[in-house]
């Protein structure tokens, strides 16, 4: 067998997240229908990261193992023709059999953009968030504080979630205002109307992260800055016991990006 890693970036807008469904339009599904119709025999995948249904990806990190030997530079402008729109492949090096995209980086850094407008429809923003209401973001830079470190995130994931243990490592969390198109690559991938020039970006970066925690610690910071919860309130949520009740609808995936990975080399 041939081993390589594939670095992909995808708009996940209309995709039910990145991991393999049956009968599910995913990214990984279309990904290797395209390496389907390129190679023959059996191909497999394997992703570094699961993003979300409507989550987007500046680099996500795959591994194809192929029966064929593959000529990468040549392949790579093959499988760019093949693959939808929405999903580029960066780059393609051939890889040892032994590496695995899921245990490779030492960290991960999310981001989330969000303006915030009181314009109740930003359709047009299809890949920046809006949050309509006044907000406080002073307020909600001290809180990001509170996110770094060890903590117990059980109150910042989705209901169900089937893991060992909620605590997680936490190594930046910053919020501060930014123009989307020094976030974003310049691409016809994220298309950013070009009047748009100041957002606000969430980054976080950790070993791992629960199911849908960032766009709950999104949903939870927008409350501080609206002063529906306080300082206190939200700190205790971190260190304190399990909610029983949500106080907030977890935020939209149309401002969540996987946005790198960090190796230790």
């Amino acid at each position: 067998m041939n081993y390589y890693k594939a670095t992909i970036q995808y708009d996940g807008t209309n995709y039910f997240g990145f991991q393999w469904q049956k009968g599910i339009p995913t990214i990984q599904n279309s990904f290797n229908l395209s390496l389907a119709e390129l190679l023959s025999g059996k191909v497999t995948t394997m992703g570094a990261s699961r993003t979300d249904s409507g989550v987007h990806a500046l680099e996500q990190l795959v591994k194809i193992t192929s029966e064929h030997q593959i000529e990468c530079e040549s392949f790579l402008l093959k499988l760019n023709l093949a693959l939808p729109p929405q999903i580029r492949c960066l780059s393609l090096v051939s890889c040892e059999g032994s590496y695995k995209p899921t245990t490779a980086s030492i960290s991960k850094e999310y981001r989330y953009l969000f303006t915030n407008t009181l314009r109740s429809n930003c359709d047009d923003q299809i890949f920046i968030a809006n949050h309509p209401y006044k907000l406080d973001l002073e307020l909600m830079k001290k809180c990001t504080k509170e996110i770094v470190g060890r903590r117990d995130f059980r109150n910042f994931c989705s209901a169900g979630s089937n893991v060992k243990t909620t605590i997680r490592d936490i190594t930046v969390c910053e919020l501060s205002e930014v123009d989307p198109h020094s976030v974003l690559p310049q691409s016809d991938l994220f298309l950013i109307p070009e009047e748009l020039r100041q957002c606000y970006q969430l980054k976080i970066e950790g070993a791992g992260f629960l199911k849908q925690m960032v766009r709950h610690l999104m949903s939870a910071l927008w409350l501080v800055g609206s002063g529906k919860i306080s300082p206190d309130e939200f700190s205790m949520l971190i260190n304190g016991p399990m909610k029983t009740k949500r106080l907030w609808k977890v935020a939209s995936p149309r401002g969540l990006y996987l946005y790198q990975f960090k190796f230790a080399n």
